[in-house]
């Protein structure tokens, strides 16, 4: 895989990844729900899904982060196995992410399993 992927309105490229000294480790997972590439993904039953963020009063949202594994490095449609990044050096801006979720909020969780984001 490339370190620049066009998008399909553009033809800049977008960088994904933020350095090349760290490794990344890569693995291979069944989604229970549709992911887009880059999107951060949680796993639950050894099935990954994307990030969501959650409400009360429709005002204040929180991100969810519990069982945080990597994120996806191509669209994967439910029930199919695609690639996700579990270690390595992304830059925040590349991500792409649900209405609401903070990319805030998954600094720290994302650097204590490897993922640094910058």
């Amino acid at each position: 895989m490339g370190r620049y992927t066009p998008e399909k309105n553009s033809i800049d490229g977008i960088n994904f990844f933020a350095g090349s000294e760290m490794p990344q480790i890569r693995a291979a997972k069944e989604a229970s729900a549709a992911v887009r590439k880059y999107e951060p993904v949680v796993i639950a039953a050894d099935k990954i899904k994307p990030v969501e963020a959650s409400t009360s009063d429709d005002t204040n949202y929180t991100t969810g982060v519990d069982g945080l594994y990597g994120i996806a490095l191509e669209d994967i449609a439910a029930n199919e196995v695609g690639a996700v990044l579990l270690t390595g050096e992304v830059l925040s801006s590349a991500l792409v992410v649900a209405e609401h979720v903070d990319i805030g909020a998954l600094e720290l969780p994302f650097r204590n399993i490897g993922i640094f984001l910058k």
